[in-house]
């Protein structure tokens, strides 16, 4: 019983620590005469090899882009894998946004992945009682209780940190408009990691008004 209690403990803990994911917005910068922006069809690209990352990314930040009532598009489903017109002259890639009916696009770069390890506290089961009477009255009961009591062995586990930077440009001149730095902790897969990035992201995007919806959404 007593080794069966340790092992749920055990997997408690570590369940929980697989699942404290989040992803913070720690930094940010704007035009010094920036206005909120209300784009009509905004590009959404990564700027990653990895072709599945770049394309889970990009797909979850367009979904909670247009659940809020922005018209976003990922790239991933209007360039081909390669991406080989980003290498195109300037003027011959604005023209084929503008063409393509996109006056902003919202670039995500990796900027660091880092990873580190932790070292756990272990921790002692403690119920306290009278001194006088209870166990604490004779050594013989004494012993056995303190014994007997649940101990959680420290442990160590591994901590990943995810840093992004995400930029909005003006398709028409170009120009940087917005850029921030998010950081995302312990993510448990690539689908909650592209999960909790777009949710905070946009929701952050939505309530400092640097982009405005197309529609009303709730």
């Amino acid at each position: 019983m007593k080794y069966l209690l340790n092992l749920l403990l055990v997997i408690g803990v570590a369940i929980v620590f697989q699942g404290c994911y989040s992803t913070l917005i720690d930094a940010s910068w704007k035009q010094d005469d920036f206005q909120p922006q209300n784009y009509k069809k905004l590009l959404v690209i990564g700027m990653s090899t990895n072709v599945a990352a770049r394309a889970t990314v990009e797909d979850e930040m367009e979904y909670y882009l247009r659940l809020k009532g922005i018209n976003a598009v990922s790239a991933s489903s209007v360039l081909p894998p390669d991406r080989n017109v980003l290498s195109a002259p300037q003027e011959v890639k604005k023209q084929k946004l503008i063409e393509a009916g996109f006056d902003g696009v919202l670039a995500i770069s990796l900027l660091e992945k880092k990873e580190e390890t932790k070292y756990v506290q272990g921790t002692t089961t403690y119920a306290p009682a009278s001194f006088y009477g209870g166990y604490y009255s004779s050594f013989y009961t004494y012993y056995p209780y303190m014994y007997s009591n649940v101990y959680q062995p420290g442990y160590y586990v591994n901590s990943q940190t995810v840093f992004l930077n995400t930029s909005l440009f003006d398709v028409d001149s170009g120009a940087l408009v917005w850029s921030a730095q998010s950081q995302t902790t312990d993510p448990s897969s690539l689908d909650n990691f592209a999960n909790s990035y777009s949710k905070s992201m946009v929701t952050y995007l939505l309530k400092r008004k640097i982009i405005t919806p197309n529609e009303e959404k709730q």
